[in-house]
C-alpha cells in the first residue's frame, strides 16, 4: 500500500510539473531552465533529467509552433538565425555525460542562477521600441553566434536556449512574440537531436516522458493567447526570480 501511495504522488508531481512546463515553454520559449532542477529534486539523476526534458519537450513544442503560426508570429529571418545552435547540442550533451554526476548537480544550478540573473536583466532592458525582423547582416551575425552559445548549453546543461537565445535576442531588439514563436521551431530540432542523444545513452525516463508531455499540451493553447496579456516585463521578472530559486535549491542538494 505504501509502496502505491509513492507511486501515486511520484505521478502527481509530475503532472504538475508537466502543467508548469507547457504553460512556460509556450508563453516564453523557456523550458529547461525550470524542469531540469526541478526533476532532479524530485530524485532524478542529473543526466535522465536532462534526456527526459528534451525528449518531453517534443509534442509541446509542435502544438506551441502551431499556435505562433496561427498568430502570425514567426520570421524566417529570425528561424535563420536561430538554425546554429541546432548544430552543436549533440556534441555538447556527449560531452556533458563525461563529468562526474556531482559536478553536474553543482553546475547546473550555479547555471540556472546565472540564467535567472540573465532573465532580470532582459527585463530591465526590455523598455526599448522592438523590431519584427532581422534589421541587418551585423545583427544577423551576432544572433547567429549566439545561438551557438545558446545551442551549446542546452545540449550540455539541457536548459539555456531560452534564456540566452530567447533572452539575448529580445535584448538586441526583436519583437519577444517574434522571437519565441521562432525559436521554437528550432527547438524541434533541438529536442529531436539532443533528445535522441540522451536515449542512446540510455539517459531517459519513459513514463515521466508520457507524463510530462500529456499534460503540458493540455495548456499551450490557453498560454500562447495569455502571453499577450502578460507585461513582458513583469513575466520575465517572475520567471527570472523562480529560476534562480530553483538553481539555489539543486546547488545545496550538491
Amino acid at each position: 500500500m505504501r509502496w502505491m501511495r509513492v507511486l501515486s504522488l511520484s505521478i502527481l508531481v509530475l503532472i504538475i510539473l508537466g502543467l508548469f512546463s507547457g504553460a512556460m515553454l509556450a508563453s516564453t520559449g523557456m523550458l529547461g531552465p525550470f524542469l531540469v532542477p526541478a526533476l532532479i529534486l524530485a530524485g532524478f539523476n542529473s543526466g535522465v533529467a536532462r534526456g527526459t526534458c528534451l525528449m518531453s519537450e517534443l509534442l509541446i513544442t509542435l502544438i506551441s509552433v502551431i499556435e505562433y503560426r496561427k498568430a502570425k508570429n514567426l520570421d524566417s529571418r529570425v528561424i535563420i538565425a536561430f538554425l546554429p545552435g541546432a548544430l552543436i547540442v549533440a556534441l555538447a550533451a556527449t560531452l556533458s555525460v563525461k563529468f562526474e554526476e556531482l559536478f553536474m548537480k553543482l553546475a547546473i544550478g550555479i547555471f540556472e542562477v546565472v540564467i535567472g540573473i540573465l532573465m532580470i536583466a532582459t527585463a530591465k532592458k526590455s523598455n526599448k521600441p522592438y523590431s519584427k525582423t532581422v534589421c541587418d547582416k551585423a545583427t544577423l551575425v551576432i544572433l547567429m553566434f549566439t545561438s551557438l552559445l545558446a545551442g551549446f548549453a542546452k545540449g550540455f546543461f539541457g536548459a539555456g536556449w531560452g534564456p540566452l537565445g530567447v533572452g539575448l535576442f529580445i535584448i538586441l531588439g526583436i519583437d519577444p512574440r517574434i522571437v519565441i514563436g521562432s525559436s521554437l521551431v528550432i527547438r524541434l530540432i533541438l529536442d529531436s537531436v539532443g533528445g535522441i542523444t540522451y536515449v542512446s545513452m540510455n539517459l531517459v525516463d519513459y513514463n515521466a516522458v508520457i507524463i510530462l508531455t500529456l499534460s503540458g499540451c493540455v495548456v499551450v493553447p490557453l498560454s500562447v493567447k495569455l502571453t499577450t496579456a502578460i507585461s513582458g516585463k513583469t513575466l520575465n521578472i517572475i520567471i527570472g526570480a523562480t529560476i534562480i530559486l530553483l538553481g539555489a535549491l539543486v546547488t545545496m542538494t550538491f
